[in-house]
């Protein structure tokens, strides 16, 4: 029987990936994709990548769009200088840049009308208890929604959110993960509300020492060696640059499959070893930790009642290896 999903995106290198999987999975039925903004840039940007990967893959799964801006009017702070990756390793990469986060076309099929935020109550609504929701970007469409009908937390089957970083260093600032970090209050009330949450941080997405996990030109041309297709010739194309690019600026093993890992688990949870359930919180301040995932472990002088509420249970190795033979496995069959 398939599992019913719904994933929430921002649109840009791997969940690009993550969608081309769940759409090609035979284990999922991808019911919807909702968009928000982040690293893509911008909504429309959202939506347009989205439904352009739903139709390289040959499927009519709907796209809505949602949230163009974080629930805070909170400006991000910036004093960090950003990283303009094109103008960083310009000199080690030249115009082989251009397959890095290019625009989107204009797709061929239509964007719904209806926003994503009603469709997400609307879904869990008319099948309480039966669908999973997977988030791979800032979680402002979740809380939105949740602040429109609450009741909608107690509906989801489970979440499986992208988002944190605990025992490893943050990829915004030493302690903060991006999709936490670019909407901290949405993540604060998603992580606080009564979805049975699992958490995938960049403990093991990011971390080399779950290398294995990680997207290489070897698994290209694995990909490239046992099928044959549109989607394989775009994945072929397309990702040389996102492996070279994170193997240079981040020192990691490859293209960390953050996204992907998300989804992968949603349908088999046994490529992961998790934490127990525990209390889980976003801090809202701070230069440097406003952000930041706070999970309540040890032992400690003070006293947090909250740390009774175990909201979350964390994602804490994955097996890298069969991860990827599934995820090529997976891509490989889909394109048959």
């Amino acid at each position: 029987m398939k599992k019913k999903i719904i994933m929430d995106i921002d649109s840009v290198g791997d969940d690009i990936l993550a969608v081309l999987y769940m759409a090609l999975n035979e284990r999922a039925e991808l019911l919807g994709i909702t968009t928000v903004t982040g690293a893509a840039g911008d909504i429309q940007q959202a939506a347009w990548v989205a439904r352009n990967t739903v139709e390289l893959a040959k499927r009519e799964i709907s796209i809505y769009a949602g949230a163009d801006h974080p629930i805070s009017d909170m400006a991000p702070d910036n004093s960090g200088d950003p990283v303009n990756f094109y103008e960083e390793l310009r000199w080690k990469f030249g115009d082989r840049l251009r397959m890095f986060n290019t625009p989107a076309k204009k797709p061929k099929g239509l964007i719904q009308k209806q926003h994503a935020v009603d469709y997400l109550i609307h879904a869990f609504n008319k099948e309480p208890g039966e669908i999973t929701l997977i988030t791979t970007g800032p979680l402002t469409n979740v809380a939105l929604a949740l602040q429109k009908d609450p009741s909608i937390g107690k509906k989801i089957k489970e979440a499986y959110v992208l988002g944190g970083a605990f025992k490893i260093y943050g990829n915004i600032s030493p302690v903060t993960e991006y999709n936490i970090s670019a909407d901290p209050e949405a993540a604060k009330m998603v992580l606080n509300s009564d979805m049975k949450i699992t958490l995938v941080p960049l403990d093991v997405c990011e971390n080399n020492i779950f290398a294995d996990g990680m997207l290489t030109r070897d698994h290209l041309s694995d990909m490239q060696y046992g099928g044959k297709g549109e989607v394989i010739d775009y994945i072929v194309n397309k990702f040389p640059i996102y492996i070279d690019m994170w193997r240079e600026y981040f020192q990691l093993g490859g293209f960390p499959m953050d996204d992907v890992i998300t989804a992968a688990i949603a349908l088999d949870e046994s490529l992961c070893r998790y934490t127990e359930e525990l209390h889980v919180d976003v801090e809202l301040g701070g230069r440097l930790t406003r952000g930041q995932t706070i999970a309540f472990v040890g032992y400690q002088i003070n006293k947090y009642p909250e740390r009774e509420h175990k909201n979350v249970r964390i994602a804490c190795s994955v097996e890298g290896k069969r991860f990827m033979n599934h995820f090529i496995e997976t891509i490989i069959n889909g394109c048959r």
